[in-house]
């Protein structure tokens, strides 16, 4: 029996002149468009086997999450107003007195 040798891997017929003939050029243009398609499945599958699948989920806040949420903007805007209380009526009320 003879061995089958699979389309991309067939041996370019020879002409006696050595030269390359426009169905050859057809032919060897095809097996690189073949190779390069098969290079180009393979790098793909080796890039998605390598980097894992990030998952998002995006779910509701817990309560507790809510009321840290409302206590820490409490806190900062009654912070801000302390602070610019204390710069604008107290700041100015001190006195340095030197002897």
């Amino acid at each position: 029996m003879e061995e089958q040798i699979p389309p991309s891997q067939t041996p370019m017929p020879q002409t006696p002149e050595g030269q390359i003939t426009p169905e050859m050029l057809v032919e060897l243009k095809a097996r690189a468009r073949e190779l390069a398609i098969q290079q180009t499945i393979a790098q793909q599958q080796a890039i998605s086997q390598q980097q894992p699948q990030v998952v998002y989920v995006r779910r509701n806040l817990t309560v507790a999450e809510v009321l840290l949420v409302i206590l820490l903007s409490c806190g900062i805007v009654t912070g801000i107003q302390w602070s610019w209380n204390i710069a604008t009526n107290v700041l100015p009320r001190i006195e340095i007195k030197l002897r």
